[in-house]
């Protein structure tokens, strides 16, 4: 075996389609019955729905096009409620500095749009693999993005009745890293695939194409040990009792999980192992509720021509799918009635809340759709040397 690759998330089966397609004896091994991991779905009264994200951006160009991807970003991208009115997030900038400016915020929204931009060009340009700290300081753009907050910056800019429409509040005081992460330029879309329109179709997409490239899956059994002897990784220990040897394992699974259990504390010095846990932060942040109806949603009034767009409402983030939505944030089914007019004719609901993720994912902190991203953890650098 040349590699096994830990989770059969977006992540781990891009690795996969890579590695195999460049001719390499692959294996992916995941705990969950499900491909995609926080991107993947199940079903629910017989409809596909997401377990995490719902949505993708972020993903690089380069990246869609040589997997063969196509992600539709709807016009406007989103729709945020504010005082009775919608406020339009469009795909087109000038638009957008047009939404702020019949608000009278035109001058301001056009300097924070492209503060935006340039944040996005510094998150890539670094964080295609975690960076020191002596890196971040020789690139004032990325520096600002662990030292500064989204607060911080937010503040700069725009009112604060509108800062929901870029963050979560309880993620205001969190690196300004999240405000890039959640705000690409090319926005946020749904992925397209086989005739089908949701986050379902990029792991439905992603697991077909790892196995077309060679690469074996197998779902809903796990590693249980990362093999290592001498400071060097050996292979794996199956949930099924088999020891696998590979000549590389690439771990997908989140850094504290992979680190603390499956290579293990004794395989770290202490300093390593402290920031670690520091940054396995408790359960945090919104949960998420799918919900599937009878018949199409309906939505209330000036609402139904958005219906394609993310909708930022008072209690949280909605997506429609005809006969289902999902909602980020409160679950308040009561408050989702006044916007999805026939709520009654629910057949299925599900909630995921922070604990549900953290325990489903092996993913402590984890919410929704990714690991956290504090600062500890993102420049959390341990410098374990087990010939990876």
């Amino acid at each position: 075996m040349d590699v096994v690759v830990i989770g059969a998330g977006h992540n781990g089966l891009t690795a996969a389609i890579r590695l195999a397609r460049a001719g390499l004896d692959v294996l992916v091994v995941d705990k969950l019955p499900w491909p995609g991991g926080m991107a993947g779905y199940h079903i629910l009264a017989g409809r596909k729905v997401g377990v995490g994200a719902y949505v993708v951006g972020v993903m690089p160009e380069e990246l869609r096009e040589e997997l063969g991807l196509s992600i539709y970003v709807p016009d406007p991208i989103a729709v945020y409620e504010l005082d009775g009115e919608y406020v339009r997030w469009w795909r087109d900038p000038k638009k957008r500095v047009e939404e702020f400016r019949e608000r009278g915020l035109g001058d301001e929204a056009a300097a924070f749009i492209e503060k935006l931009a340039s944040m996005n060009r510094a998150l890539r340009r670094l964080f295609h693999k975690p960076p020191a700290e002596e890196e971040l300081r020789a690139d004032p753009e990325a520096a600002e993005l662990v030292e500064k907050t989204a607060r911080d910056i937010l503040s700069q800019y725009l009112p604060q009745e509108y800062w929901p429409m870029f963050i979560y509040e309880h993620l205001l005081d969190q690196p300004a890293f999240y405000l890039a992460y959640f705000n690409p330029p090319e926005g946020w879309g749904y992925p397209e695939a086989g005739g089908e329109r949701g986050i379902w179709a990029l792991a439905e997409s992603l697991y077909r194409k790892a196995l077309e490239a060679g690469a074996r899956v197998v779902l809903g059994a796990s590693v249980e040990k990362i093999l290592v002897k001498n400071g060097a990784v050996e292979g794996v220990l199956t949930s099924w009792g088999k020891a696998i040897e590979a000549r590389a394992v690439l771990s997908t699974a989140s850094p504290i999980h992979t680190l603390l259990d499956l290579v293990g504390p004794e395989h770290l010095d202490e300093e390593a192992e402290r920031r670690l846990r520091a940054a396995a932060a408790p359960p945090a942040g919104p949960y998420k509720a799918n919900v599937v109806l009878a018949r199409e949603a309906r939505l209330r009034e000036g609402l139904q021509q958005y219906r394609e767009s993310i909708l930022q409402l008072p209690f949280g983030e909605a997506v429609v799918h005809g006969d289902y939505v999902t909602l980020v944030g409160e679950p308040d089914l009561e408050a989702l009635e006044s916007y999805v007019l026939n709520l009654r004719d629910l057949k299925a609901l599900e909630v995921w809340g922070p604990a549900e993720y953290t325990a489903t994912f092996n993913a402590a902190g984890a919410y929704v759709n990714h690991l956290p991203l504090t600062r500890d953890f993102l420049l959390c650098r341990p410098g374990v040397r087990l010939g990876l």
